[in-house]
């Protein structure tokens, strides 16, 4: 099982693995909590479907920002070991969070799987490492894929990787966190003061460094959608915002009312790319008028 909203590389290499998927809608805070779990469990049950019998999950999480609080952690790990259910924890956000506790499965499951990396707190994404923690049950399976996958890790990246817990390193992604706080307060700023778009339609960004947008009903119309606006943006403002297609259920229509906007670029990015938003969308949603008109 995968959540929408959720990270699209998720659905890709399940579906090459050959794996059969089950799209949960995120909540109104754009979580899966074991709220929403249950509900799926009980409706295949009722409907003779096939069990679950994994969950993947980001928290924070990509596309959203949302992040699950440890109560909410502890309940869906419960449920995942209450029903058989192998939970794979995607924690790779962790330590880019602003001001919400953090929490790690391992801390309420000894049956989950942690994925974590070096590539976001530690600013690491070109060195290609990370880690996992896994269960006892899961060593031999594991070790025979990397034998056959990867072998290990490039040995330059993990002896970089040792200073990652420098003094001085911490101290520096430290001002790493504090310039996305800055621009995620800048982004939600800009986007709260733009009358369209309804507060409760943008998650919560807790954690990571996006921010998730749905414009609602009212703000799309056939043809000038989220994909047809990213572009148009882009085209005439050089900004790119990646519209939800790959981040939602492909089979429902929130891949075009939903768009993530990354502030992983810096401060004076951000200011920036929202400037050009304030700017481009009155154009716009005269064009999505016009469009409502002709439907």
């Amino acid at each position: 099982a995968i959540a929408s909203s959720g990270y699209p590389c998720y659905r890709n290499i399940l579906q090459a693995l050959g794996c059969e998927l089950a799209n949960i809608n995120v909540n109104n805070e754009f979580k899966l909590t074991a709220t929403e779990l249950r509900k799926q469990i009980e409706e295949r049950k009722l409907n003779n479907d096939k069990p679950i019998k994994g969950l993947i999950l980001s928290s924070p999480s990509n596309p959203t920002g949302a992040m699950l609080s440890p109560n909410e952690l502890k309940g869906l790990c419960e449920l995942c070991d209450d029903e058989g259910i192998t939970f794979l924890s995607d924690e790779i956000y962790h330590g880019i969070s602003y001001g919400k506790e953090e929490a790690t499965a391992l801390r309420y499951s000894s049956n989950a799987i942690v994925i974590n990396s070096f590539s976001k707190y530690y600013s690491m994404s070109g060195w290609r490492l990370g880690w996992m923690v896994i269960p006892d049950s899961f060593i031999d399976t594991i070790n025979s894929l990397q034998q056959n996958m990867f072998i290990n890790a490039p040995t330059i990246s993990q002896t970089a990787a040792l200073r990652c817990w420098d003094d001085d390193t911490i101290a520096e992604l430290e001002t790493h966190v504090e310039k996305y706080r800055k621009s995620r307060s800048i982004i939600l700023e800009e986007l709260g003061s733009i009358p369209e778009i309804d507060l409760k339609n943008i998650a919560p960004a807790d954690g990571g460094f996006y921010i998730y947008v749905d414009l609602g009903e009212e703000n799309v119309a056939s043809g000038f959608g989220s994909v047809a606006m990213c572009k148009a943006f882009l085209e005439e403002e050089k900004v790119a915002f990646t519209p939800g297609t790959d981040f939602e259920d492909p089979n429902g229509n929130l891949g075009d009312r939903r768009f993530r906007i990354s502030y992983a670029g810096g401060v004076d990015t951000a200011k920036e790319a929202l400037e050009r938003f304030h700017r481009f969308w009155p154009g716009w949603m005269n064009r999505v008028k016009e469009g409502q008109k002709q439907t």
